[in-house]
Protein backbone atom coordinates (compact mmCIF):
# COMPACT_ATOMS: atom_id res chain seq x y z
CA UNK A 1 0.00 0.00 0.00
CA UNK A 2 1.71 3.29 -1.24
CA UNK A 3 1.81 6.58 1.20
CA UNK A 4 0.65 9.60 -0.43
CA UNK A 5 2.61 13.07 1.08
CA UNK A 6 1.88 16.50 0.59
CA UNK A 7 5.24 18.11 -0.71
CA UNK A 8 6.96 21.29 -0.66
CA UNK A 9 9.76 21.64 -3.92
CA UNK A 10 11.95 24.31 -3.83
CA UNK A 11 13.17 25.58 -7.30
CA UNK A 12 12.23 24.89 -11.04
CA UNK A 13 15.64 24.13 -12.03
CA UNK A 14 17.36 20.93 -13.41
CA UNK A 15 16.56 18.63 -10.39
CA UNK A 16 13.69 19.80 -9.38
CA UNK A 17 11.72 19.86 -12.47
CA UNK A 18 12.61 16.14 -12.42
CA UNK A 19 11.67 15.48 -8.40
CA UNK A 20 8.28 16.92 -9.49
CA UNK A 21 8.14 14.20 -11.83
CA UNK A 22 9.73 11.50 -10.23
CA UNK A 23 7.05 12.22 -7.16
CA UNK A 24 4.34 12.93 -9.15
CA UNK A 25 4.64 9.36 -10.92
CA UNK A 26 4.48 7.56 -7.00
CA UNK A 27 1.08 9.65 -6.86
CA UNK A 28 2.52 12.48 -4.15
CA UNK A 29 0.95 15.88 -3.91
CA UNK A 30 3.77 18.02 -5.18
CA UNK A 31 3.96 21.82 -5.48
CA UNK A 32 7.39 23.95 -6.53
CA UNK A 33 8.34 27.37 -6.24
CA UNK A 34 10.68 29.26 -8.13
CA UNK A 35 11.72 32.72 -7.74
CA UNK A 36 12.41 33.69 -10.94
CA UNK A 37 9.88 33.62 -14.24
CA UNK A 38 10.70 30.69 -15.46
CA UNK A 39 12.02 27.02 -15.63
CA UNK A 40 15.89 25.64 -15.97
CA UNK A 41 17.92 27.67 -13.25
CA UNK A 42 20.64 28.52 -15.24
CA UNK A 43 19.41 27.47 -18.18
CA UNK A 44 16.28 29.55 -17.39
CA UNK A 45 15.16 33.10 -19.02
CA UNK A 46 18.47 34.42 -18.49
CA UNK A 47 19.38 35.27 -22.22
CA UNK A 48 23.13 35.44 -22.18
CA UNK A 49 24.97 32.92 -23.87
CA UNK A 50 22.21 31.36 -25.40
CA UNK A 51 24.45 30.51 -28.50
CA UNK A 52 26.93 28.69 -25.87
CA UNK A 53 27.37 25.25 -25.65
CA UNK A 54 27.35 22.81 -22.96
CA UNK A 55 30.14 20.80 -22.08
CA UNK A 56 27.63 17.64 -21.33
CA UNK A 57 26.50 15.70 -24.25
CA UNK A 58 22.93 15.75 -25.08
CA UNK A 59 22.73 11.90 -24.31
CA UNK A 60 23.91 12.63 -20.69
CA UNK A 61 22.10 16.11 -19.78
CA UNK A 62 18.68 14.09 -20.84
CA UNK A 63 16.76 12.54 -18.36
CA UNK A 64 16.18 8.17 -18.54
CA UNK A 65 12.25 8.87 -19.20
CA UNK A 66 12.67 11.31 -21.83
CA UNK A 67 15.90 10.77 -24.21
CA UNK A 68 16.06 12.37 -27.71
CA UNK A 69 17.31 9.50 -29.25
CA UNK A 70 16.32 10.82 -32.75
CA UNK A 71 18.80 13.14 -32.45
CA UNK A 72 22.38 13.00 -33.03
CA UNK A 73 25.19 12.18 -30.64
CA UNK A 74 26.14 16.61 -29.92
CA UNK A 75 26.33 19.50 -27.25
CA UNK A 76 23.31 21.49 -27.05
CA UNK A 77 23.29 25.03 -27.08
CA UNK A 78 22.08 26.71 -24.36
CA UNK A 79 19.10 27.45 -26.21
CA UNK A 80 18.29 24.10 -27.06
CA UNK A 81 18.82 22.49 -23.76
CA UNK A 82 16.17 24.97 -22.41
CA UNK A 83 13.90 23.93 -25.72
CA UNK A 84 14.23 20.54 -24.19
CA UNK A 85 13.22 21.06 -19.97
CA UNK A 86 10.57 23.00 -21.33
CA UNK A 87 9.48 19.84 -23.78
CA UNK A 88 10.34 17.39 -20.94
CA UNK A 89 7.57 19.37 -18.56
CA UNK A 90 5.09 19.55 -21.40
CA UNK A 91 4.70 15.96 -21.92
CA UNK A 92 4.75 15.04 -18.20
CA UNK A 93 2.11 18.00 -16.97
CA UNK A 94 4.92 19.48 -14.89
CA UNK A 95 4.26 22.98 -15.28
CA UNK A 96 0.70 23.24 -13.70
CA UNK A 97 3.36 22.44 -10.56
CA UNK A 98 5.19 25.54 -10.64
CA UNK A 99 4.84 28.74 -9.21
CA UNK A 100 6.84 30.99 -10.56
CA UNK A 101 8.08 34.38 -9.48
CA UNK A 102 7.65 33.19 -5.98
CA UNK A 103 10.01 33.32 -2.90
CA UNK A 104 10.57 31.25 0.01
CA UNK A 105 10.31 33.23 2.50
CA UNK A 106 11.23 30.64 5.66
CA UNK A 107 10.81 26.67 5.77
CA UNK A 108 10.92 25.31 9.85
CA UNK A 109 10.08 22.20 11.42
CA UNK A 110 6.67 21.54 13.46
CA UNK A 111 6.72 18.77 16.54
CA UNK A 112 5.19 16.20 14.17
CA UNK A 113 7.85 16.29 11.98
CA UNK A 114 5.76 18.64 9.06
CA UNK A 115 7.05 21.51 7.53
CA UNK A 116 5.27 25.10 7.85
CA UNK A 117 6.31 26.60 4.31
CA UNK A 118 5.99 30.36 3.95
CA UNK A 119 5.94 31.81 0.35
CA UNK A 120 6.06 35.11 -1.05
CA UNK A 121 4.34 36.31 -4.40
CA UNK A 122 3.21 39.93 -5.65
CA UNK A 123 4.05 41.30 -2.52
CA UNK A 124 1.70 38.71 -1.27
CA UNK A 125 2.90 36.66 1.97
CA UNK A 126 1.21 32.49 2.01
CA UNK A 127 1.29 29.79 4.44
CA UNK A 128 1.22 26.45 3.84
CA UNK A 129 2.01 23.20 6.16
CA UNK A 130 3.50 20.01 3.90
CA UNK A 131 4.34 16.62 4.70
CA UNK A 132 7.92 17.04 3.34
CA UNK A 133 10.15 19.56 1.71
CA UNK A 134 12.49 19.33 -1.29
CA UNK A 135 15.46 21.35 -1.55
CA UNK A 136 16.43 21.86 -5.22
CA UNK A 137 18.15 24.81 -5.40
CA UNK A 138 21.36 23.35 -6.43
CA UNK A 139 24.97 24.48 -5.85
CA UNK A 140 25.10 27.57 -7.90
CA UNK A 141 23.53 30.02 -6.07
CA UNK A 142 25.80 31.81 -3.59
CA UNK A 143 29.21 33.09 -5.23
CA UNK A 144 32.29 32.21 -3.13
CA UNK A 145 34.86 35.05 -3.05
CA UNK A 146 38.22 34.76 -2.62
CA UNK A 147 40.20 36.87 0.44
CA UNK A 148 43.46 37.70 -0.82
CA UNK A 149 45.57 40.54 1.10
CA UNK A 150 44.96 43.66 -0.03
CA UNK A 151 42.07 42.82 -2.44
CA UNK A 152 40.23 45.33 -0.45
CA UNK A 153 42.43 48.15 -1.66
CA UNK A 154 42.69 46.94 -5.18
CA UNK A 155 40.92 50.21 -6.98
CA UNK A 156 39.65 48.30 -9.72
CA UNK A 157 36.56 46.11 -10.57
CA UNK A 158 36.11 43.09 -8.74
CA UNK A 159 33.26 41.00 -9.93
CA UNK A 160 32.39 37.01 -9.38
CA UNK A 161 31.50 35.03 -12.96
CA UNK A 162 28.09 35.05 -11.58
CA UNK A 163 27.78 38.85 -12.44
CA UNK A 164 29.71 38.87 -15.93
CA UNK A 165 27.54 40.17 -18.71
CA UNK A 166 29.04 41.57 -21.63
CA UNK A 167 32.97 40.91 -22.99
CA UNK A 168 32.62 45.01 -23.95
CA UNK A 169 33.29 46.49 -20.57
CA UNK A 170 36.62 45.07 -20.52
CA UNK A 171 37.61 46.28 -24.02
CA UNK A 172 41.29 47.41 -24.02
CA UNK A 173 41.65 46.76 -20.22
CA UNK A 174 43.78 44.59 -18.42
CA UNK A 175 41.86 41.71 -16.71
CA UNK A 176 42.70 39.50 -14.30
CA UNK A 177 41.06 35.96 -14.23
CA UNK A 178 40.93 33.80 -11.15
CA UNK A 179 40.03 29.76 -11.56
CA UNK A 180 39.18 27.70 -14.27
CA UNK A 181 35.93 26.11 -14.25
CA UNK A 182 33.89 25.46 -16.91
CA UNK A 183 32.36 29.53 -16.84
CA UNK A 184 36.19 30.98 -16.89
CA UNK A 185 37.08 29.12 -19.67
CA UNK A 186 34.33 30.87 -21.69
CA UNK A 187 34.50 33.93 -20.33
CA UNK A 188 37.93 34.23 -20.18
CA UNK A 189 38.06 32.87 -23.40
CA UNK A 190 35.37 36.22 -24.18
CA UNK A 191 37.53 38.65 -22.23
CA UNK A 192 40.78 37.74 -24.31
CA UNK A 193 39.73 38.69 -27.30
CA UNK A 194 38.50 42.42 -26.33
CA UNK A 195 41.16 42.84 -23.51
CA UNK A 196 44.50 44.90 -23.68
CA UNK A 197 45.72 42.09 -21.60
CA UNK A 198 44.36 38.98 -20.02
CA UNK A 199 46.26 36.92 -16.93
CA UNK A 200 44.29 33.26 -16.04
CA UNK A 201 45.88 33.04 -12.79
CA UNK A 202 45.76 29.22 -11.41
CA UNK A 203 47.46 28.03 -8.05
CA UNK A 204 48.12 24.62 -10.04
CA UNK A 205 47.68 23.07 -13.40
CA UNK A 206 44.03 21.57 -13.52
CA UNK A 207 43.05 18.79 -15.38
CA UNK A 208 41.10 19.90 -18.43
CA UNK A 209 39.16 17.87 -20.99
CA UNK A 210 38.16 18.10 -24.21
CA UNK A 211 34.16 17.73 -25.66
CA UNK A 212 35.20 15.12 -28.49
CA UNK A 213 37.95 12.98 -28.18
CA UNK A 214 40.70 11.67 -30.39
CA UNK A 215 42.59 9.26 -30.71
CA UNK A 216 40.14 6.65 -30.54
CA UNK A 217 38.06 4.00 -33.39
CA UNK A 218 36.19 7.14 -33.64
CA UNK A 219 37.18 10.48 -33.18
CA UNK A 220 33.77 11.83 -33.36
CA UNK A 221 32.46 10.55 -30.00
CA UNK A 222 32.29 12.85 -27.15
CA UNK A 223 34.36 12.63 -23.71
CA UNK A 224 31.44 11.54 -21.93
CA UNK A 225 30.92 8.51 -24.12
CA UNK A 226 34.47 7.44 -24.64
CA UNK A 227 35.59 4.19 -23.49
CA UNK A 228 37.46 5.60 -21.01
CA UNK A 229 33.78 6.48 -18.77
CA UNK A 230 32.26 3.34 -19.01
CA UNK A 231 31.50 0.88 -16.30
CA UNK A 232 34.04 -1.51 -16.82
CA UNK A 233 37.03 0.83 -16.96
CA UNK A 234 35.62 2.19 -13.39
CA UNK A 235 35.41 -1.44 -12.39
CA UNK A 236 39.12 -1.53 -13.10
CA UNK A 237 41.65 0.23 -10.11
CA UNK A 238 42.66 3.72 -10.59
CA UNK A 239 46.33 3.63 -11.94
CA UNK A 240 44.85 1.08 -14.76
CA UNK A 241 42.81 3.87 -15.86
CA UNK A 242 45.30 6.86 -15.11
CA UNK A 243 48.00 5.13 -16.99
CA UNK A 244 45.48 4.54 -19.91
CA UNK A 245 44.67 7.93 -19.68
CA UNK A 246 48.40 8.82 -19.60
CA UNK A 247 49.04 7.75 -23.09
CA UNK A 248 46.02 9.59 -24.42
CA UNK A 249 47.56 12.79 -22.58
CA UNK A 250 51.54 12.38 -24.32
CA UNK A 251 49.27 11.65 -28.33
CA UNK A 252 48.27 15.19 -27.34
CA UNK A 253 52.34 16.51 -27.27
CA UNK A 254 52.35 15.25 -30.73
CA UNK A 255 49.34 16.89 -32.41
CA UNK A 256 49.94 19.49 -35.39
CA UNK A 257 47.64 22.05 -32.99
CA UNK A 258 49.80 23.98 -30.29
CA UNK A 259 46.92 24.11 -28.10
CA UNK A 260 46.10 20.35 -27.95
CA UNK A 261 49.73 20.15 -27.24
CA UNK A 262 49.54 23.01 -24.30
CA UNK A 263 46.48 21.07 -23.06
CA UNK A 264 48.60 17.72 -22.92
CA UNK A 265 51.40 19.81 -20.76
CA UNK A 266 48.63 20.65 -18.57
CA UNK A 267 47.79 16.99 -18.26
CA UNK A 268 50.62 15.94 -17.42
CA UNK A 269 51.83 18.03 -15.16
CA UNK A 270 47.96 17.87 -13.26
CA UNK A 271 48.29 14.66 -12.10
CA UNK A 272 46.18 11.67 -12.30
CA UNK A 273 42.68 13.39 -14.40
CA UNK A 274 40.45 10.10 -12.67
CA UNK A 275 41.55 11.73 -8.77
CA UNK A 276 39.83 15.27 -8.75
CA UNK A 277 37.62 17.75 -10.83
CA UNK A 278 37.89 18.13 -14.27
CA UNK A 279 36.82 20.92 -16.15
CA UNK A 280 35.16 20.07 -18.78
CA UNK A 281 35.70 23.05 -21.43
CA UNK A 282 39.54 23.07 -23.58
CA UNK A 283 38.32 26.45 -25.10
CA UNK A 284 40.78 28.92 -23.12
CA UNK A 285 43.69 26.87 -24.81
CA UNK A 286 43.30 28.39 -27.85
CA UNK A 287 43.73 32.01 -26.67
CA UNK A 288 46.11 31.01 -24.45
CA UNK A 289 48.20 28.88 -27.82
CA UNK A 290 47.17 32.39 -29.99
CA UNK A 291 49.07 34.45 -27.20
CA UNK A 292 45.37 36.02 -26.21
CA UNK A 293 45.46 34.74 -22.59
CA UNK A 294 48.37 34.64 -19.89
CA UNK A 295 48.78 31.85 -17.63
CA UNK A 296 50.26 32.32 -14.31
CA UNK A 297 50.85 29.20 -12.24
CA UNK A 298 51.17 29.19 -8.61
CA UNK A 299 48.54 31.57 -6.75
CA UNK A 300 48.15 35.09 -5.61
CA UNK A 301 50.57 36.38 -3.15
CA UNK A 302 48.87 39.58 -3.19
CA UNK A 303 46.93 43.11 -4.39
CA UNK A 304 47.85 46.56 -4.05
CA UNK A 305 46.07 49.82 -5.43
CA UNK A 306 46.77 49.14 -8.78
CA UNK A 307 47.77 45.50 -9.64
CA UNK A 308 48.50 42.31 -8.07
CA UNK A 309 51.57 40.50 -7.17
CA UNK A 310 51.71 36.90 -7.66
CA UNK A 311 53.68 34.44 -5.80
CA UNK A 312 56.39 33.68 -8.40
CA UNK A 313 57.57 37.38 -7.49
CA UNK A 314 56.06 38.98 -10.65
CA UNK A 315 53.51 41.89 -10.41
CA UNK A 316 51.15 42.78 -13.31
CA UNK A 317 49.03 46.64 -13.22
CA UNK A 318 45.44 45.44 -13.24
CA UNK A 319 42.34 47.40 -14.04
CA UNK A 320 39.06 44.67 -13.32
CA UNK A 321 39.18 41.03 -11.60
CA UNK A 322 36.69 38.53 -12.73
CA UNK A 323 36.68 36.29 -9.81
CA UNK A 324 36.13 32.71 -11.20
CA UNK A 325 35.64 30.80 -8.02
CA UNK A 326 32.94 28.66 -7.56
CA UNK A 327 30.13 28.67 -4.62
CA UNK A 328 29.38 27.84 -1.15
CA UNK A 329 26.13 26.29 0.32
CA UNK A 330 23.41 28.35 1.69
CA UNK A 331 19.95 27.72 2.32
CA UNK A 332 19.01 30.76 3.54
CA UNK A 333 14.93 29.82 3.79
CA UNK A 334 15.84 27.98 6.71
CA UNK A 335 17.77 27.68 10.28
CA UNK A 336 19.46 24.37 9.08
CA UNK A 337 22.79 24.71 8.51
CA UNK A 338 24.84 22.68 6.39
CA UNK A 339 28.69 23.31 5.86
CA UNK A 340 29.24 20.16 3.56
CA UNK A 341 26.97 17.73 1.88
CA UNK A 342 29.31 14.47 2.43
CA UNK A 343 27.39 15.06 5.86
CA UNK A 344 24.58 14.19 4.86
CA UNK A 345 23.91 9.81 3.81
CA UNK A 346 24.52 9.63 0.30
CA UNK A 347 24.25 13.51 -0.07
CA UNK A 348 20.74 14.02 0.44
CA UNK A 349 19.23 13.63 3.99
CA UNK A 350 19.55 14.48 7.99
CA UNK A 351 19.62 11.25 9.31
CA UNK A 352 18.45 13.20 12.50
CA UNK A 353 15.76 14.78 10.57
CA UNK A 354 15.07 11.37 8.00
CA UNK A 355 12.80 11.93 4.57
CA UNK A 356 10.97 14.84 5.38
CA UNK A 357 13.75 16.99 4.30
CA UNK A 358 16.17 16.22 2.35
CA UNK A 359 18.39 18.03 -0.85
CA UNK A 360 18.39 16.95 -4.03
CA UNK A 361 21.19 17.74 -7.33
CA UNK A 362 23.86 19.05 -4.42
CA UNK A 363 25.77 16.45 -6.26
CA UNK A 364 28.91 17.26 -8.72
CA UNK A 365 29.78 14.39 -11.28
CA UNK A 366 33.40 14.28 -12.12
CA UNK A 367 31.46 12.62 -15.66
CA UNK A 368 28.06 12.73 -16.66
CA UNK A 369 25.71 15.59 -15.85
CA UNK A 370 23.81 16.81 -12.68
CA UNK A 371 20.13 16.18 -14.02
CA UNK A 372 20.43 12.03 -14.94
CA UNK A 373 21.76 12.21 -10.65
CA UNK A 374 19.32 14.52 -9.30
CA UNK A 375 16.44 11.93 -11.75
CA UNK A 376 17.82 8.90 -9.74
CA UNK A 377 18.15 10.81 -6.42
CA UNK A 378 14.60 12.14 -6.50
CA UNK A 379 13.87 8.09 -7.49
CA UNK A 380 14.98 6.80 -4.28
CA UNK A 381 13.07 9.89 -2.66
CA UNK A 382 10.01 9.35 -4.27
CA UNK A 383 10.15 5.33 -3.08
CA UNK A 384 10.53 5.94 0.18
CA UNK A 385 7.66 8.84 0.89
CA UNK A 386 5.83 6.35 -0.89
CA UNK A 387 6.93 3.67 1.92
CA UNK A 388 7.88 1.76 -0.69
CA UNK A 389 11.27 1.51 0.58
CA UNK A 390 13.22 3.14 3.54
CA UNK A 391 15.99 5.10 5.04
CA UNK A 392 18.29 2.88 6.91
CA UNK A 393 18.71 3.37 10.95
CA UNK A 394 20.34 6.28 12.00
CA UNK A 395 23.08 4.72 13.43
CA UNK A 396 24.04 3.26 9.63
CA UNK A 397 23.28 6.41 7.94
CA UNK A 398 25.98 8.24 10.12
CA UNK A 399 28.11 4.93 9.43
CA UNK A 400 27.76 5.08 5.87
CA UNK A 401 28.38 8.78 5.75
CA UNK A 402 31.53 8.22 7.14
CA UNK A 403 32.66 5.36 4.96
CA UNK A 404 31.24 7.65 2.09
CA UNK A 405 33.47 10.78 2.97
CA UNK A 406 36.12 8.61 3.24
CA UNK A 407 36.18 7.03 0.28
CA UNK A 408 35.27 10.41 -1.84
CA UNK A 409 38.34 11.88 0.04
CA UNK A 410 40.94 9.39 -0.92
CA UNK A 411 39.16 8.99 -4.46
CA UNK A 412 39.74 12.85 -5.01
CA UNK A 413 42.94 12.97 -2.73
CA UNK A 414 44.34 15.70 -5.83
CA UNK A 415 41.30 18.14 -4.97
CA UNK A 416 39.97 16.40 -1.67
CA UNK A 417 37.99 20.00 -1.04
CA UNK A 418 35.76 20.24 -4.28
CA UNK A 419 32.08 20.26 -2.66
CA UNK A 420 30.55 17.01 -3.22
CA UNK A 421 32.37 15.80 -6.44
CA UNK A 422 31.65 11.69 -7.07
CA UNK A 423 31.97 9.32 -9.56
CA UNK A 424 29.33 9.10 -11.59
CA UNK A 425 29.09 5.22 -12.30
CA UNK A 426 29.93 4.98 -8.47
CA UNK A 427 27.30 6.67 -6.92
CA UNK A 428 24.56 6.32 -9.91
CA UNK A 429 24.58 2.47 -9.39
CA UNK A 430 25.00 2.87 -5.23
CA UNK A 431 21.80 4.77 -5.49
CA UNK A 432 20.43 2.49 -8.10
CA UNK A 433 20.74 -0.63 -5.91
CA UNK A 434 18.53 1.31 -3.28
CA UNK A 435 15.43 2.29 -5.99
CA UNK A 436 15.52 -1.02 -6.88
CA UNK A 437 16.38 -0.30 -10.79
CA UNK A 438 20.03 -1.45 -11.09
CA UNK A 439 20.71 -2.61 -14.09
CA UNK A 440 21.33 -7.05 -14.46
CA UNK A 441 24.77 -7.51 -16.49
CA UNK A 442 24.02 -10.33 -18.94
CA UNK A 443 27.47 -12.43 -19.64
CA UNK A 444 28.78 -13.50 -22.97
CA UNK A 445 26.30 -16.55 -23.43
CA UNK A 446 23.03 -15.20 -22.16
CA UNK A 447 22.77 -12.00 -24.44
CA UNK A 448 26.52 -10.77 -25.57
CA UNK A 449 25.10 -7.33 -27.45
CA UNK A 450 23.57 -5.73 -24.30
CA UNK A 451 26.61 -6.68 -22.39
CA UNK A 452 28.70 -4.97 -24.34
CA UNK A 453 26.37 -1.98 -23.90
CA UNK A 454 26.03 -1.95 -19.91
CA UNK A 455 29.76 -2.85 -19.40
CA UNK A 456 31.69 -1.47 -22.21
CA UNK A 457 29.20 1.12 -23.69
CA UNK A 458 28.63 4.95 -22.40
CA UNK A 459 26.83 4.32 -19.04
CA UNK A 460 23.14 6.28 -20.08
CA UNK A 461 20.79 6.75 -17.65
CA UNK A 462 18.16 4.80 -19.70
CA UNK A 463 20.17 1.45 -18.32
CA UNK A 464 18.53 2.52 -14.93
CA UNK A 465 14.78 1.87 -17.28
CA UNK A 466 15.80 -1.70 -18.01
CA UNK A 467 13.96 -2.11 -14.34
CA UNK A 468 12.65 -1.29 -11.21
CA UNK A 469 9.93 0.98 -11.02
CA UNK A 470 8.56 2.77 -13.22
CA UNK A 471 10.59 0.95 -15.97
CA UNK A 472 10.45 1.39 -19.72
CA UNK A 473 12.55 -2.27 -20.71
CA UNK A 474 11.58 -2.42 -24.58
CA UNK A 475 12.51 1.71 -25.14
CA UNK A 476 15.30 1.32 -23.22
CA UNK A 477 16.83 -1.72 -24.81
CA UNK A 478 16.21 -0.25 -27.90
CA UNK A 479 18.08 3.19 -27.68
CA UNK A 480 21.00 1.45 -25.63
CA UNK A 481 21.46 -1.47 -27.79
CA UNK A 482 20.79 1.53 -31.06
CA UNK A 483 24.02 3.35 -29.82
CA UNK A 484 26.98 2.13 -31.94
CA UNK A 485 29.99 0.35 -30.33
CA UNK A 486 32.75 2.59 -28.86
CA UNK A 487 35.04 0.06 -28.28
CA UNK A 488 36.65 -2.58 -30.59
CA UNK A 489 36.44 -6.21 -30.48
CA UNK A 490 40.35 -6.66 -29.12
CA UNK A 491 39.71 -4.12 -26.30
CA UNK A 492 36.80 -5.44 -25.20
CA UNK A 493 38.53 -9.00 -24.89
CA UNK A 494 41.62 -7.38 -23.21
CA UNK A 495 39.56 -5.25 -20.58
CA UNK A 496 37.55 -8.32 -19.83
CA UNK A 497 40.87 -10.07 -18.97
CA UNK A 498 41.94 -7.64 -16.68
CA UNK A 499 38.78 -6.96 -14.90
CA UNK A 500 39.06 -10.70 -14.13
CA UNK A 501 42.85 -10.60 -13.59
CA UNK A 502 41.56 -7.88 -10.69
CA UNK A 503 38.43 -9.67 -9.52
CA UNK A 504 40.96 -12.94 -9.17
CA UNK A 505 43.80 -11.60 -8.19
CA UNK A 506 43.32 -8.13 -7.61
CA UNK A 507 45.58 -6.59 -9.52
CA UNK A 508 45.89 -6.20 -13.57
CA UNK A 509 49.12 -6.95 -15.33
CA UNK A 510 50.65 -3.78 -17.03
CA UNK A 511 51.07 -6.05 -20.32
CA UNK A 512 47.59 -5.65 -21.01
CA UNK A 513 47.70 -1.40 -21.77
CA UNK A 514 49.73 -2.00 -24.65
CA UNK A 515 46.17 -3.01 -26.26
CA UNK A 516 44.86 0.17 -25.28
CA UNK A 517 46.60 2.42 -27.49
Amino acid sequence: MKTTKKVCIVGAGLSGITTIKQLKEEGHQVTCFEKSEGIGGVFGVNKHYDDLHLTISNYFMAYSDYVPSKERLKFWSKLEYRNYLHEYCDKFGLMEHIHLNTSIESIQQNDDSSWTVVTESEGESTTEVYDAVVACSGLFQTPKMPDFEGLDEFEGNVIHSQQYREQENYRGKKVLCIGLGESSSDITSEVSAVAEKCILSLRRYQAVAPRYMAFQEDPYFTIDTSWLTSRIVNKLPKSFHFRSAKKIFKKYLESKNIDVRIRGSWLLHSGSPVNQAVTKNERVFKHIADGHVTPNIGGIERFDETGVVFKDGTREDIDEVICCTGYQLNFPFTDIKINNMRDLFKQMFIPEIGPSLSFVGFVRPQQGGIPVIAEMQSRYLAQILSEQQELPSIEDQKQTIVSDAEFWKKEYYVTPNVASLVNYCHYMDSLAKLVGCMPEIPSFWENPKLRIKLLHGPQFAAQYRLNGPHSVPEKSRKFLLSFPGITSTSKIIYLEISLFFCKLFNWVPKWHLRYLD
